[in-house]
């Protein structure tokens, strides 16, 4: 590793417990729930996400921006996912995925959780 790189570690498994369990939390409120109980990793996870904010941008956009909020994607980012080449809810199921997993492990670190 070179002088200022950073060093991305996986989530071990208890990291990733409990991000889905947040998911479930944040996105509950349109209804979502994880099919599987446990997930490899982040990007497992997104898959099934971006289906069913899929299914919100077709038949509830309310709900859509208020995950957006309950998971507290600021300005910045929402902008930066609209921006962003390719399709743009599975972009916004990774920007949730991230600023959720970014939450829990500010939690970890900081304390509260």
């Amino acid at each position: 590793m070179h002088p200022g790189e950073l060093e991305l570690q996986t989530p071990d498994a208890a990291m990733l417990q409990k991000t889905q369990q947040q998911l479930e939390k944040d996105l509950g409120i349109a209804g979502f729930a994880f099919r599987e109980t446990g997930y490899p990793d982040l990007p497992a996870m997104v898959l099934e996400i971006q289906a069913f904010l899929e299914k919100q941008q077709t038949g509830n956009a309310a709900a859509l921006m208020r995950i957006i909020n309950r998971v507290d994607l600021s300005e910045s980012q929402y902008r930066k996912v609209k921006s962003m080449p390719g399709d743009w809810i599975e972009n916004l199921a990774k920007a949730i995925v991230l600023r959720v997993f970014q939450k829990v492990l500010i939690r970890k670190n900081f304390g509260g959780g």
